[in-house]
C-alpha cells in the first residue's frame, strides 16, 4: 500500500526562504505574495527586490484630506497600477521630504528635526537635533546611505550655515557659514561634496573623508545667474541674434532652475539647467565639468545612463533593463509636484520631448508632493 502524499501547507514555509524567493522577483509579485497569507505578509514586510534596476515615484499624502498616513508608489514597469505603502504614522504626514537616496527618504519634521525613513519597511534613523531653523521649502539638503550597513551622510543648509552629520555622530558639524548655497551633490567614492552657490560664484568643493571637512581649493567653474542664457546663441558671434533671442526667452520664461548631479558610471560632476515656458514647453540642458580647464562643457547625450534628478545621480539604463529610459531625465517638478502634477515626467534628451506619467498615478489620491527614488540601489 502506497502512503498517501502529505498536503503541502505553503504558509508554513520558512520565512527566510520566502524572502529569498521573492527578493528575486518583481515588486508586483511581492505585492501578490503578501496577500497569500498572514505568515507570508509578515515575512515579506519591507522586502525589496534586490535586482531592482529602475527608479520608482513616491507620492506623499495630503495632510488635509482622508487622514491617510500612507504613500502611493508608482513602479514604471507596471504602468497601469499604483501601490500603497504601509501606514507611516501621523507625524509622517506632517513632515516634508527634502531628499531621497536608494530606498530612503530624508524627512523634515514639524519640530524642525530631520530623520531618515524607509517607506517600504517603516524603519527610521533619527538624526541629531539642532538649534537652527529653516522652512522645508527652502531647505537645501542631500542624502547618501548604504542600504546594508546603514552608514549615512546628510548635508544641509540650515539657517546661515552648511552643516553635516554621519552615522555615529551625536551632533551636527559645520562645513561653512553663509547664505549663498543653492544646490549640492555628493560623490561617495571620493567623499567629495559639490555645492552650487548664487551670484555667479565658483563651484565649492569639500572633502568629507576625515573627521573635519576640508575645502578643496581650485579654479572651479562659475555658474551664471540666469538659466535662460544657457539656451541663447553665442553673443560674440552674432550680437543681433543674441538680443532677439534674449527678448523672446525673457518674454516666454515662467520659471527656471539649476541642479547638480554625479554620474555613478564616470564620477563626472554634471550641471542641469531647465526652463519652463508659457507655452508649457520644457527646455533642459546638461553640462559636465571639464576636469582640466575647469569649465562647463555641454553634454550631447547621457548614453546608457538616466539622470534621477531628485537623487542627484545617474544610473545605468541599457535596453536590457525594462522600465527605465536611457538618455533621459527623471523629473518631479520645480516644486516636487506640490502645485502641478503635470510637472512630474520623464524628459527624453534625444527627442527633447516629455513622457507624461499614466493618469492612474495622479488619480490615486490628492497628494502633497512627489519624489523619484530607487529602492534596492547598490551604488
Amino acid at each position: 500500500m502506497t502512503e498517501s502524499k502529505k498536503k503541502v501547507n505553503w504558509s508554513e514555509l520558512c520565512p527566510e526562504l520566502v524572502r529569498c524567493v521573492f527578493e528575486r522577483l518583481s515588486f508586483t509579485h511581492l505585492k501578490r505574495g503578501r496577500s497569500v497569507c498572514s505568515s507570508w505578509r509578515t515575512a515579506l514586510r519591507g522586502c525589496v527586490p534586490k535586482g531592482n534596476q529602475i527608479p520608482w515615484l513616491i507620492l506623499f499624502p495630503n495632510n488635509n484630506e482622508n487622514n491617510s498616513s500612507s504613500c502611493v508608489l508608482y513602479v514604471p514597469d507596471d504602468r497601469d497600477k499604483t501601490y500603497k505603502t504601509r501606514d507611516l504614522g501621523l507625524d509622517f504626514v506632517k513632515s516634508s521630504c527634502v531628499a531621497t537616496y536608494g530606498s530612503w527618504l530624508l524627512m523634515f519634521g514639524t519640530r524642525c528635526n530631520l530623520y531618515i525613513l524607509n517607506p517600504l519597511s517603516g524603519e527610521r534613523i533619527y538624526l541629531p537635533t539642532n538649534d537652527r531653523y529653516q522652512r522645508p521649502q527652502e531647505l537645501v539638503a542631500c542624502l547618501w546611505i548604504d542600504d546594508t550597513s546603514k552608514d549615512y551622510l546628510v548635508v544641509c543648509k540650515m539657517d546661515y550655515a552648511l552643516i553635516f552629520t554621519k552615522k555615529g555622530n551625536r551632533s551636527w558639524q559645520r562645513v561653512s557659514e553663509g547664505m549663498s548655497y543653492k544646490k549640492m551633490a555628493y560623490e561617495h567614492t571620493s567623499q567629495k561634496l559639490y555645492v552650487r552657490r548664487y551670484y555667479n560664484l565658483p563651484l565649492e568643493v569639500w572633502s568629507l573623508s576625515g573627521d573635519d571637512p576640508q575645502q578643496i581649493f581650485g579654479d572651479y567653474p562659475r555658474d551664471g545667474e540666469y538659466a535662460l542664457r544657457d539656451f541663447l546663441p553665442d553673443r560674440s558671434k552674432d550680437e543681433e541674434l543674441y538680443l532677439k533671442e534674449e527678448e523672446y526667452y525673457l518674454e516666454e520664461c515662467v520659471s527656471s532652475r539649476r541642479y547638480l548631479a554625479i554620474s555613478t558610471v564616470s564620477g563626472q560632476v554634471l550641471k542641469v539647467v531647465n526652463v519652463l515656458q508659457k507655452s508649457k514647453r520644457w527646455l533642459f540642458r546638461v553640462y559636465k565639468m571639464h576636469p582640466f580647464e575647469r569649465t562647463w562643457e555641454v553634454v550631447d547625450s547621457l548614453g546608457d545612463e538616466a539622470l534621477i534628478l531628485d537623487m542627484g545621480i545617474t544610473v545605468v539604463a541599457t535596453k536590457d533593463i525594462s522600465g527605465i529610459k536611457k538618455n533621459s531625465i527623471y523629473f518631479s517638478g520645480l516644486d516636487n509636484g506640490r502645485k502641478n502634477p503635470d510637472h512630474t515626467f520623464v524628459f527624453d534628451l534625444t527627442t527633447h520631448e516629455i513622457e507624461p506619467l499614466p493618469q492612474c498615478v495622479f488619480s490615486a489620491l490628492h497628494f502633497s508632493g512627489a519624489r523619484w527614488f530607487f529602492p534596492g540601489l547598490d551604488v
